[in-house]
């Protein structure tokens, strides 16, 4: 058997409360009036939360080269759109 794929309730455990700090930070951060670096804040927070769920609970590091291509096409996009709302 391949046991390399089973993760430990630790690590479960630790994601969770990262997942659950980034939450809270991002919360935070919105109660607070920093102008234009409000989104940008909380839109790198949640491009951090995405990335540990990618990496964490879909086990995109483990899939082929097809995978990561098709996240990185996705993220693309995102910072296209993201750059063009703002700055168009």
């Amino acid at each position: 058997m391949d046991n390399q794929n089973i993760a430990s309730s630790k690590k479960y455990i630790l994601v969770f409360v990262a997942l659950v700090a980034l939450v809270l930070i991002s919360t935070g951060i919105s109660t607070l009036n920093l102008g234009y670096l409000n989104p940008l804040l909380t839109i790198g927070l949640a491009g951090v939360s995405a990335i540990i769920v990618l990496t964490q609970f879909m086990k995109i590091k483990l899939d082929g080269s097809f995978a990561r291509l098709l996240v990185a096409g996705i993220l693309a996009l995102a910072l296209l759109i993201f750059f063009v709302a703002f700055v168009g």
